[in-house]
Protein backbone atom coordinates (compact mmCIF):
# COMPACT_ATOMS: atom_id res chain seq x y z
CA UNK A 1 0.00 0.00 0.00
CA UNK A 2 3.17 2.81 0.86
CA UNK A 3 4.46 1.90 -2.27
CA UNK A 4 1.17 2.32 -4.37
CA UNK A 5 0.41 5.90 -2.76
CA UNK A 6 4.18 6.50 -3.10
CA UNK A 7 4.17 5.59 -6.74
CA UNK A 8 0.53 7.88 -7.18
CA UNK A 9 2.29 10.83 -5.91
CA UNK A 10 4.93 10.14 -8.15
CA UNK A 11 2.69 9.43 -11.52
CA UNK A 12 0.81 12.94 -10.40
CA UNK A 13 4.20 15.14 -9.92
CA UNK A 14 5.27 13.75 -13.25
CA UNK A 15 1.58 14.85 -14.96
CA UNK A 16 2.03 18.30 -13.12
CA UNK A 17 5.55 18.57 -14.56
CA UNK A 18 5.03 17.44 -17.97
CA UNK A 19 2.00 19.84 -18.14
CA UNK A 20 4.07 22.52 -17.21
CA UNK A 21 6.45 21.90 -19.68
CA UNK A 22 3.78 20.69 -22.19
CA UNK A 23 2.97 24.95 -21.65
CA UNK A 24 6.33 25.67 -21.74
CA UNK A 25 6.92 24.08 -24.91
CA UNK A 26 4.18 25.15 -26.77
CA UNK A 27 4.64 28.86 -25.76
CA UNK A 28 8.31 28.57 -26.69
CA UNK A 29 7.38 26.51 -29.68
CA UNK A 30 5.77 29.54 -30.99
CA UNK A 31 8.23 31.77 -30.01
CA UNK A 32 10.85 29.89 -31.96
CA UNK A 33 8.57 29.71 -35.25
CA UNK A 34 8.61 33.46 -34.97
CA UNK A 35 12.23 33.34 -34.42
CA UNK A 36 12.77 30.98 -37.36
CA UNK A 37 10.69 32.71 -39.75
CA UNK A 38 12.73 36.05 -38.51
CA UNK A 39 15.64 34.55 -39.46
CA UNK A 40 14.35 32.87 -42.74
CA UNK A 41 13.21 36.87 -43.57
CA UNK A 42 16.51 37.71 -42.50
CA UNK A 43 18.58 35.14 -44.40
CA UNK A 44 16.35 36.06 -47.21
CA UNK A 45 16.84 39.90 -47.27
CA UNK A 46 20.98 38.64 -46.50
CA UNK A 47 20.84 36.39 -49.99
CA UNK A 48 18.77 38.65 -51.88
CA UNK A 49 21.55 41.49 -50.79
CA UNK A 50 24.27 39.14 -51.82
CA UNK A 51 22.56 37.98 -55.13
CA UNK A 52 21.77 42.20 -55.87
CA UNK A 53 25.70 42.34 -54.87
CA UNK A 54 27.36 39.51 -56.96
CA UNK A 55 25.16 40.82 -59.79
CA UNK A 56 26.26 43.74 -60.21
CA UNK A 57 29.75 42.43 -59.53
CA UNK A 58 29.48 39.35 -61.99
CA UNK A 59 28.35 42.08 -64.80
CA UNK A 60 31.46 43.85 -64.02
CA UNK A 61 33.72 41.04 -64.52
CA UNK A 62 31.81 39.96 -67.36
CA UNK A 63 32.95 43.75 -68.78
CA UNK A 64 36.43 43.26 -67.81
CA UNK A 65 37.18 40.10 -69.10
CA UNK A 66 35.96 40.97 -72.27
CA UNK A 67 38.58 44.01 -72.13
CA UNK A 68 41.48 41.85 -71.17
CA UNK A 69 40.98 39.56 -73.65
CA UNK A 70 42.25 42.11 -76.11
CA UNK A 71 45.10 42.59 -74.24
CA UNK A 72 48.49 40.85 -74.92
CA UNK A 73 50.03 38.95 -72.25
CA UNK A 74 54.00 39.59 -73.33
CA UNK A 75 56.90 39.32 -71.36
CA UNK A 76 60.26 40.70 -72.46
CA UNK A 77 63.78 40.82 -70.87
CA UNK A 78 65.68 43.62 -73.79
CA UNK A 79 64.55 46.77 -75.25
CA UNK A 80 65.43 45.87 -78.36
CA UNK A 81 62.65 42.69 -78.69
CA UNK A 82 60.22 45.28 -78.81
CA UNK A 83 58.12 46.52 -81.71
CA UNK A 84 59.70 49.39 -83.76
CA UNK A 85 57.50 51.58 -85.60
CA UNK A 86 60.67 52.74 -87.62
CA UNK A 87 61.54 48.63 -88.70
CA UNK A 88 57.74 47.89 -89.34
CA UNK A 89 56.60 49.26 -92.51
CA UNK A 90 52.87 49.49 -94.65
CA UNK A 91 52.13 48.68 -97.73
CA UNK A 92 48.43 48.66 -100.02
CA UNK A 93 46.81 45.25 -100.24
CA UNK A 94 45.64 44.60 -103.26
CA UNK A 95 46.81 48.02 -105.04
CA UNK A 96 44.95 49.16 -108.24
CA UNK A 97 45.24 52.04 -110.65
CA UNK A 98 41.73 53.88 -109.02
CA UNK A 99 40.27 53.70 -105.58
CA UNK A 100 36.68 54.50 -105.55
CA UNK A 101 34.52 56.63 -103.22
CA UNK A 102 32.26 54.04 -101.63
CA UNK A 103 34.93 51.64 -101.12
CA UNK A 104 37.53 50.62 -98.21
CA UNK A 105 41.11 51.24 -99.26
CA UNK A 106 43.22 48.65 -96.86
CA UNK A 107 46.61 49.67 -95.50
CA UNK A 108 48.59 46.10 -94.49
CA UNK A 109 50.89 46.77 -91.22
CA UNK A 110 53.50 43.86 -90.67
CA UNK A 111 55.60 44.95 -87.80
CA UNK A 112 59.19 44.51 -86.32
CA UNK A 113 61.44 44.55 -83.89
CA UNK A 114 64.44 46.99 -83.08
CA UNK A 115 67.11 43.79 -84.41
CA UNK A 116 65.11 43.47 -87.16
CA UNK A 117 63.34 40.45 -86.69
CA UNK A 118 59.52 39.88 -87.85
CA UNK A 119 56.93 39.97 -84.74
CA UNK A 120 55.40 36.92 -84.26
CA UNK A 121 52.43 38.47 -82.10
CA UNK A 122 50.01 41.21 -81.69
CA UNK A 123 48.54 43.46 -79.52
CA UNK A 124 50.43 47.06 -80.44
CA UNK A 125 48.60 49.97 -79.83
CA UNK A 126 48.69 51.59 -83.16
CA UNK A 127 46.15 54.58 -83.99
CA UNK A 128 45.32 55.28 -88.00
CA UNK A 129 43.73 58.12 -89.91
CA UNK A 130 42.91 58.94 -93.69
CA UNK A 131 43.07 62.76 -94.28
CA UNK A 132 43.25 65.53 -96.51
CA UNK A 133 44.38 68.52 -95.46
CA UNK A 134 43.35 71.09 -98.50
CA UNK A 135 40.14 69.40 -98.41
CA UNK A 136 39.67 69.75 -94.08
CA UNK A 137 38.66 65.86 -94.39
CA UNK A 138 39.81 63.01 -92.36
CA UNK A 139 38.58 59.53 -91.11
CA UNK A 140 40.00 57.22 -88.05
CA UNK A 141 40.68 53.62 -89.46
CA UNK A 142 39.25 50.21 -88.25
CA UNK A 143 42.21 47.91 -87.66
CA UNK A 144 41.96 43.99 -87.89
CA UNK A 145 45.05 41.89 -85.87
CA UNK A 146 45.73 39.07 -87.30
CA UNK A 147 47.60 38.45 -83.52
CA UNK A 148 50.98 37.30 -85.77
CA UNK A 149 52.64 40.40 -86.36
CA UNK A 150 50.62 41.31 -89.13
CA UNK A 151 47.50 43.90 -88.98
CA UNK A 152 45.13 45.44 -91.46
CA UNK A 153 43.63 48.93 -91.47
CA UNK A 154 40.69 49.30 -93.19
CA UNK A 155 39.71 52.84 -94.35
CA UNK A 156 36.43 54.25 -95.65
CA UNK A 157 36.93 56.18 -98.70
CA UNK A 158 33.82 58.78 -98.20
CA UNK A 159 35.08 61.91 -100.39
CA UNK A 160 37.34 62.03 -103.84
CA UNK A 161 40.38 63.38 -104.05
CA UNK A 162 44.21 63.11 -102.94
CA UNK A 163 43.97 61.26 -99.40
CA UNK A 164 47.05 61.00 -97.21
CA UNK A 165 47.43 57.72 -94.82
CA UNK A 166 48.81 58.06 -90.86
CA UNK A 167 49.68 54.70 -89.14
CA UNK A 168 51.57 55.16 -85.98
CA UNK A 169 52.97 52.69 -83.64
CA UNK A 170 51.95 54.20 -80.71
CA UNK A 171 52.77 51.66 -77.79
CA UNK A 172 54.24 48.27 -78.49
CA UNK A 173 52.25 44.91 -77.34
CA UNK A 174 55.52 44.62 -74.66
CA UNK A 175 54.31 48.43 -73.15
CA UNK A 176 50.53 47.32 -73.62
CA UNK A 177 51.04 44.42 -71.02
CA UNK A 178 53.40 46.50 -68.97
CA UNK A 179 50.73 49.50 -68.62
CA UNK A 180 48.18 46.64 -68.45
CA UNK A 181 50.09 44.82 -65.07
CA UNK A 182 50.84 48.78 -63.95
CA UNK A 183 47.49 49.54 -63.87
CA UNK A 184 46.00 46.67 -61.70
CA UNK A 185 49.19 46.21 -59.62
CA UNK A 186 47.46 48.71 -56.86
CA UNK A 187 44.09 51.05 -55.97
CA UNK A 188 45.69 53.67 -58.03
CA UNK A 189 48.63 55.63 -58.18
CA UNK A 190 47.00 59.03 -56.77
CA UNK A 191 46.57 59.69 -53.53
CA UNK A 192 44.18 62.05 -51.32
CA UNK A 193 44.02 63.99 -48.76
CA UNK A 194 40.26 64.76 -47.05
CA UNK A 195 40.10 68.19 -44.75
CA UNK A 196 37.68 67.96 -41.83
CA UNK A 197 36.30 71.01 -40.56
CA UNK A 198 34.95 71.64 -37.14
CA UNK A 199 34.69 75.69 -36.47
CA UNK A 200 37.49 76.82 -36.54
CA UNK A 201 39.35 73.07 -36.04
CA UNK A 202 41.15 71.68 -39.38
CA UNK A 203 42.83 68.52 -39.59
CA UNK A 204 43.90 67.15 -42.66
CA UNK A 205 43.82 63.16 -42.94
CA UNK A 206 45.13 60.71 -45.96
CA UNK A 207 41.95 58.83 -47.72
CA UNK A 208 41.51 56.88 -51.20
CA UNK A 209 39.45 53.40 -52.21
CA UNK A 210 41.81 52.32 -49.00
CA UNK A 211 43.87 53.04 -46.28
CA UNK A 212 46.66 51.88 -44.76
CA UNK A 213 46.15 52.15 -41.18
CA UNK A 214 45.87 51.31 -37.48
CA UNK A 215 43.76 54.81 -36.69
CA UNK A 216 39.78 54.46 -36.79
CA UNK A 217 39.00 54.86 -40.71
CA UNK A 218 35.51 56.52 -41.65
CA UNK A 219 34.13 54.69 -44.85
CA UNK A 220 31.56 56.94 -47.18
CA UNK A 221 29.75 54.38 -48.64
CA UNK A 222 26.92 53.98 -51.33
CA UNK A 223 25.48 50.69 -50.70
CA UNK A 224 22.77 50.96 -53.65
CA UNK A 225 26.09 50.77 -56.30
CA UNK A 226 28.22 49.72 -53.95
CA UNK A 227 30.55 52.64 -53.75
CA UNK A 228 32.92 53.16 -51.19
CA UNK A 229 36.33 55.58 -50.29
CA UNK A 230 37.44 55.80 -47.09
CA UNK A 231 39.44 58.27 -44.60
CA UNK A 232 41.39 58.11 -41.37
CA UNK A 233 39.07 59.13 -38.69
CA UNK A 234 40.67 62.36 -36.81
CA UNK A 235 40.40 61.83 -33.31
CA UNK A 236 37.22 63.36 -31.34
CA UNK A 237 35.99 64.62 -34.64
CA UNK A 238 32.93 63.05 -36.61
CA UNK A 239 33.24 61.21 -39.86
CA UNK A 240 30.05 63.83 -40.88
CA UNK A 241 33.02 66.55 -40.71
CA UNK A 242 34.79 65.66 -43.49
CA UNK A 243 34.76 69.04 -45.42
CA UNK A 244 37.30 69.30 -48.52
CA UNK A 245 39.60 66.93 -50.82
CA UNK A 246 42.66 67.14 -52.65
CA UNK A 247 44.81 64.96 -54.90
CA UNK A 248 48.14 64.55 -55.07
CA UNK A 249 50.49 62.10 -57.03
CA UNK A 250 52.06 59.21 -55.25
CA UNK A 251 54.68 59.29 -57.35
CA UNK A 252 55.14 55.31 -57.42
CA UNK A 253 55.67 52.94 -60.71
CA UNK A 254 54.97 48.99 -61.28
CA UNK A 255 57.13 49.37 -64.35
CA UNK A 256 60.60 47.76 -64.64
CA UNK A 257 63.83 49.79 -66.21
CA UNK A 258 63.69 48.51 -69.11
CA UNK A 259 59.77 48.66 -69.34
CA UNK A 260 59.90 52.41 -68.86
CA UNK A 261 62.35 52.70 -71.89
CA UNK A 262 59.60 51.63 -74.10
CA UNK A 263 57.88 55.11 -73.10
CA UNK A 264 60.81 57.83 -73.40
CA UNK A 265 58.52 60.49 -75.43
CA UNK A 266 60.75 59.30 -78.83
CA UNK A 267 59.33 56.25 -78.95
CA UNK A 268 55.76 57.10 -78.46
CA UNK A 269 53.38 57.74 -81.31
CA UNK A 270 56.15 56.61 -83.98
CA UNK A 271 55.13 56.87 -88.00
CA UNK A 272 55.23 53.53 -89.46
CA UNK A 273 57.17 53.67 -93.03
CA UNK A 274 55.32 53.35 -96.04
CA UNK A 275 56.06 52.22 -99.44
CA UNK A 276 53.55 54.10 -101.23
CA UNK A 277 52.67 57.44 -102.66
CA UNK A 278 49.69 59.92 -101.96
CA UNK A 279 46.04 58.02 -103.26
CA UNK A 280 43.91 59.59 -105.51
CA UNK A 281 40.22 58.64 -104.48
CA UNK A 282 37.83 58.83 -107.34
CA UNK A 283 34.12 59.58 -107.51
CA UNK A 284 33.41 56.46 -109.52
CA UNK A 285 29.70 56.33 -108.78
CA UNK A 286 29.34 52.88 -106.90
CA UNK A 287 28.41 54.52 -103.28
CA UNK A 288 24.96 54.60 -101.78
CA UNK A 289 24.38 58.39 -101.65
CA UNK A 290 20.48 57.07 -99.17
CA UNK A 291 20.23 60.45 -97.09
CA UNK A 292 20.78 59.44 -93.40
CA UNK A 293 17.53 59.90 -90.86
CA UNK A 294 18.11 63.08 -88.39
CA UNK A 295 20.19 61.81 -85.19
CA UNK A 296 18.14 60.66 -82.66
CA UNK A 297 18.66 59.05 -79.12
CA UNK A 298 19.22 55.41 -79.14
CA UNK A 299 20.80 55.06 -82.43
CA UNK A 300 23.34 52.77 -82.58
CA UNK A 301 27.07 54.21 -83.20
CA UNK A 302 29.62 51.77 -85.52
CA UNK A 303 33.19 52.65 -85.80
CA UNK A 304 34.47 54.29 -87.37
CA UNK A 305 31.56 56.50 -86.16
CA UNK A 306 31.91 59.43 -88.93
CA UNK A 307 34.47 61.45 -90.97
CA UNK A 308 35.67 65.05 -91.03
CA UNK A 309 34.80 67.27 -93.89
CA UNK A 310 35.39 70.94 -94.68
CA UNK A 311 36.16 70.57 -90.61
CA UNK A 312 32.59 69.76 -90.00
CA UNK A 313 31.86 65.96 -88.89
CA UNK A 314 29.77 63.64 -90.47
CA UNK A 315 28.48 60.93 -88.63
CA UNK A 316 27.85 58.11 -91.00
CA UNK A 317 24.61 56.59 -89.66
CA UNK A 318 22.71 60.03 -88.80
CA UNK A 319 22.18 63.61 -90.07
CA UNK A 320 23.86 65.91 -88.01
CA UNK A 321 22.62 69.35 -87.15
CA UNK A 322 26.19 71.73 -87.29
CA UNK A 323 25.15 74.56 -84.38
CA UNK A 324 27.45 77.12 -84.19
CA UNK A 325 26.00 80.28 -84.13
CA UNK A 326 24.89 81.79 -81.04
CA UNK A 327 20.92 81.87 -82.65
CA UNK A 328 21.57 77.90 -82.76
CA UNK A 329 22.30 76.95 -79.85
CA UNK A 330 19.70 79.44 -78.56
CA UNK A 331 16.75 78.40 -80.65
CA UNK A 332 18.06 74.50 -79.14
CA UNK A 333 17.93 75.43 -75.38
CA UNK A 334 15.08 77.76 -75.35
CA UNK A 335 12.68 76.56 -72.35
CA UNK A 336 15.27 73.95 -71.17
CA UNK A 337 17.40 72.73 -68.57
CA UNK A 338 20.80 71.73 -69.31
CA UNK A 339 22.50 69.35 -66.75
CA UNK A 340 26.31 69.50 -67.10
CA UNK A 341 27.74 66.36 -65.81
CA UNK A 342 31.62 64.62 -65.67
CA UNK A 343 34.67 66.35 -65.92
CA UNK A 344 36.43 69.66 -67.50
CA UNK A 345 35.71 68.48 -71.15
CA UNK A 346 32.08 69.40 -70.14
CA UNK A 347 32.90 72.72 -68.55
CA UNK A 348 33.98 73.62 -72.05
CA UNK A 349 30.65 73.56 -72.95
CA UNK A 350 29.16 75.79 -70.21
CA UNK A 351 32.32 78.19 -70.70
CA UNK A 352 31.51 78.10 -74.61
CA UNK A 353 27.82 78.83 -73.60
CA UNK A 354 28.73 81.67 -71.18
CA UNK A 355 32.00 83.41 -72.12
CA UNK A 356 32.16 82.07 -75.92
CA UNK A 357 28.61 83.06 -77.72
CA UNK A 358 27.19 84.54 -74.28
CA UNK A 359 23.95 83.41 -74.33
CA UNK A 360 23.90 82.72 -70.80
CA UNK A 361 25.28 84.37 -68.26
CA UNK A 362 26.97 83.21 -64.47
CA UNK A 363 25.07 82.88 -61.31
CA UNK A 364 27.16 83.43 -58.48
CA UNK A 365 30.77 83.30 -60.67
CA UNK A 366 32.96 85.99 -61.56
CA UNK A 367 36.06 84.31 -62.65
CA UNK A 368 37.23 83.25 -66.05
CA UNK A 369 38.36 80.42 -68.35
CA UNK A 370 39.89 77.51 -65.81
CA UNK A 371 39.91 79.25 -62.41
CA UNK A 372 38.61 77.37 -59.89
CA UNK A 373 37.31 74.63 -62.95
CA UNK A 374 36.31 72.23 -60.06
CA UNK A 375 33.75 74.35 -58.61
CA UNK A 376 29.88 74.05 -59.36
CA UNK A 377 28.56 76.20 -62.18
CA UNK A 378 25.37 77.36 -62.83
CA UNK A 379 24.32 79.93 -65.93
CA UNK A 380 20.85 81.53 -66.64
CA UNK A 381 19.03 83.46 -69.52
CA UNK A 382 16.08 84.26 -67.74
CA UNK A 383 14.28 85.77 -71.08
CA UNK A 384 14.83 82.88 -72.98
CA UNK A 385 14.31 80.45 -70.25
CA UNK A 386 17.90 78.77 -70.44
CA UNK A 387 18.83 76.91 -66.80
CA UNK A 388 22.62 74.98 -67.47
CA UNK A 389 24.44 73.28 -64.56
CA UNK A 390 27.65 71.64 -64.28
CA UNK A 391 28.95 69.62 -61.77
CA UNK A 392 31.72 66.78 -61.41
CA UNK A 393 30.99 63.41 -61.29
CA UNK A 394 32.41 62.86 -58.48
CA UNK A 395 35.00 60.86 -56.45
CA UNK A 396 37.93 60.48 -57.59
CA UNK A 397 38.21 64.19 -59.00
CA UNK A 398 42.60 64.95 -59.69
CA UNK A 399 42.80 68.58 -58.02
CA UNK A 400 45.76 69.67 -56.34
CA UNK A 401 43.83 72.63 -54.25
CA UNK A 402 41.79 71.86 -51.92
CA UNK A 403 37.86 72.27 -53.08
CA UNK A 404 34.55 71.71 -50.94
CA UNK A 405 33.37 67.87 -51.20
CA UNK A 406 29.97 68.06 -49.65
CA UNK A 407 28.23 68.67 -52.80
CA UNK A 408 29.85 65.46 -54.20
CA UNK A 409 27.52 63.29 -55.76
CA UNK A 410 28.42 60.34 -57.90
CA UNK A 411 26.74 60.38 -61.30
CA UNK A 412 23.80 58.12 -60.68
CA UNK A 413 22.86 59.93 -57.68
CA UNK A 414 22.70 63.24 -59.46
CA UNK A 415 20.80 61.41 -62.07
CA UNK A 416 18.30 59.81 -59.38
CA UNK A 417 17.98 63.78 -58.27
CA UNK A 418 16.77 65.01 -62.04
CA UNK A 419 13.19 64.75 -62.15
CA UNK A 420 13.21 65.19 -65.98
CA UNK A 421 10.75 65.61 -68.88
CA UNK A 422 11.11 66.17 -72.36
CA UNK A 423 12.44 69.64 -71.66
CA UNK A 424 15.32 68.27 -69.83
CA UNK A 425 18.59 67.58 -71.19
CA UNK A 426 21.82 65.11 -69.53
CA UNK A 427 24.81 65.17 -70.88
CA UNK A 428 27.42 63.03 -69.27
CA UNK A 429 30.91 62.39 -69.80
CA UNK A 430 34.04 60.70 -66.98
CA UNK A 431 37.10 58.96 -67.81
CA UNK A 432 40.44 61.24 -67.82
CA UNK A 433 40.53 61.45 -63.71
CA UNK A 434 39.54 57.51 -63.48
CA UNK A 435 42.74 56.51 -65.94
CA UNK A 436 44.63 56.37 -62.62
CA UNK A 437 43.07 53.57 -61.09
CA UNK A 438 41.94 49.62 -61.83
CA UNK A 439 39.75 49.57 -64.70
CA UNK A 440 37.03 47.71 -62.60
CA UNK A 441 36.28 50.65 -60.72
CA UNK A 442 35.36 53.02 -64.07
CA UNK A 443 33.31 49.63 -65.25
CA UNK A 444 31.58 49.80 -61.99
CA UNK A 445 30.76 53.39 -62.44
CA UNK A 446 29.51 52.84 -65.94
CA UNK A 447 27.34 50.52 -65.08
CA UNK A 448 26.14 52.20 -61.85
CA UNK A 449 24.92 55.58 -64.42
CA UNK A 450 23.72 52.80 -66.79
CA UNK A 451 21.62 51.77 -64.21
CA UNK A 452 20.22 55.65 -63.27
CA UNK A 453 19.09 56.60 -66.74
CA UNK A 454 16.80 53.59 -67.09
CA UNK A 455 15.21 54.54 -64.28
CA UNK A 456 14.92 58.09 -65.50
CA UNK A 457 13.63 56.59 -68.37
CA UNK A 458 10.83 54.58 -66.48
CA UNK A 459 9.83 58.06 -64.55
CA UNK A 460 10.38 60.42 -67.60
CA UNK A 461 10.65 58.54 -70.47
CA UNK A 462 10.92 61.97 -72.35
CA UNK A 463 14.23 63.08 -70.97
CA UNK A 464 17.23 63.27 -73.46
CA UNK A 465 20.40 61.47 -72.17
CA UNK A 466 23.46 62.23 -74.18
CA UNK A 467 27.00 60.09 -73.39
CA UNK A 468 30.28 62.09 -74.58
CA UNK A 469 33.06 59.59 -74.29
CA UNK A 470 36.62 60.66 -73.33
CA UNK A 471 39.14 61.94 -76.11
CA UNK A 472 42.41 61.80 -76.74
CA UNK A 473 45.00 63.93 -74.79
CA UNK A 474 48.13 65.36 -74.77
CA UNK A 475 50.87 62.61 -76.07
CA UNK A 476 53.56 63.90 -73.58
CA UNK A 477 50.86 63.49 -70.61
CA UNK A 478 52.80 60.66 -68.42
CA UNK A 479 51.93 57.34 -69.84
CA UNK A 480 51.62 54.95 -66.56
CA UNK A 481 49.10 57.35 -65.00
CA UNK A 482 47.27 59.16 -67.54
CA UNK A 483 48.07 57.66 -71.17
CA UNK A 484 45.74 57.49 -74.07
CA UNK A 485 46.09 53.52 -73.96
CA UNK A 486 43.74 53.79 -70.52
CA UNK A 487 41.17 56.12 -72.39
CA UNK A 488 41.13 53.76 -74.87
CA UNK A 489 40.14 50.40 -72.76
CA UNK A 490 37.50 52.92 -70.92
CA UNK A 491 36.28 53.75 -74.06
CA UNK A 492 35.81 50.33 -75.21
CA UNK A 493 33.83 49.86 -71.74
CA UNK A 494 31.50 52.60 -72.23
CA UNK A 495 30.70 51.33 -75.88
CA UNK A 496 29.99 47.95 -74.25
CA UNK A 497 28.01 49.17 -71.40
CA UNK A 498 25.77 51.67 -73.64
CA UNK A 499 25.39 49.77 -76.20
CA UNK A 500 21.46 49.11 -76.68
CA UNK A 501 20.33 52.15 -74.71
CA UNK A 502 18.28 54.90 -75.63
CA UNK A 503 21.13 57.71 -75.23
CA UNK A 504 22.80 59.45 -77.62
CA UNK A 505 26.42 58.35 -78.17
CA UNK A 506 28.96 61.07 -78.85
CA UNK A 507 31.99 59.36 -79.92
CA UNK A 508 34.61 62.26 -78.88
CA UNK A 509 36.96 59.62 -79.09
CA UNK A 510 36.44 59.05 -82.76
CA UNK A 511 36.44 62.41 -83.38
CA UNK A 512 39.64 63.42 -81.83
CA UNK A 513 41.67 60.28 -83.42
CA UNK A 514 40.26 61.50 -87.04
CA UNK A 515 41.17 64.95 -86.23
CA UNK A 516 44.88 63.91 -84.87
CA UNK A 517 43.84 66.35 -81.44
CA UNK A 518 46.30 65.95 -78.69
CA UNK A 519 44.80 68.19 -76.49
CA UNK A 520 42.37 66.84 -73.52
CA UNK A 521 40.28 70.29 -74.18
CA UNK A 522 40.00 69.84 -78.01
CA UNK A 523 39.97 73.18 -79.54
CA UNK A 524 38.28 74.56 -82.58
CA UNK A 525 36.71 72.38 -85.07
CA UNK A 526 36.74 69.46 -82.99
CA UNK A 527 35.00 71.33 -80.40
CA UNK A 528 32.87 72.42 -82.72
CA UNK A 529 31.49 68.63 -83.76
CA UNK A 530 31.85 67.54 -80.32
CA UNK A 531 29.14 70.06 -79.26
CA UNK A 532 27.26 69.74 -82.43
CA UNK A 533 26.87 66.33 -82.26
CA UNK A 534 25.89 66.33 -78.26
CA UNK A 535 22.78 69.13 -79.27
CA UNK A 536 21.87 66.97 -82.61
CA UNK A 537 20.37 64.37 -79.87
CA UNK A 538 19.11 66.71 -77.37
CA UNK A 539 16.62 69.18 -79.77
Amino acid sequence: MAIFRTQSRYIALVIAVAFVLGFVWQKNQRSLMDMLQYCNWQDGQVKEEIRSRSGLQMKIDEVFNKIQKLIPNVTFTFFNESTSGKNSNAFIVNPQEKHCVGEDLVVQLDMYDYLGKRKTYGGDFIRTRLFSPELGASVSGRIKDYNNGTYHIHFPLFWKGKVKVSAMLFHPSEGISALWRSRHSSLGVLGFKGKFVNYSQEVVTDCGFKVYTDQDVCEYLDPDDEEAFYCIKPPNLSCDLLNDMRAFELGVSYLTNEEKKLFQRSNIAVEIPQNFNIIDAADCERHNTTANPKCQTGMSSPFPSGYFYNNVWKPVYCNMTFYKTPENFTKCLQGKKLYLIGDSTLRQFIMHFTEGIKIVNYFGYHEKQWAKWAKTLLALNMEKDIYVSYKRHGFPLEHTLFYYFKEDRYTSRQIDQIAGGRDTIIVITMGQHFRQFPLHLYIRRAINIHRAIERIFLRSPETKVIIKTENTREMQAPVERIGDFHGYTQYLVLREVFQGTRVGFVDAWDMTVSSATANVHPPGYTFQSIMSMTFSFAC
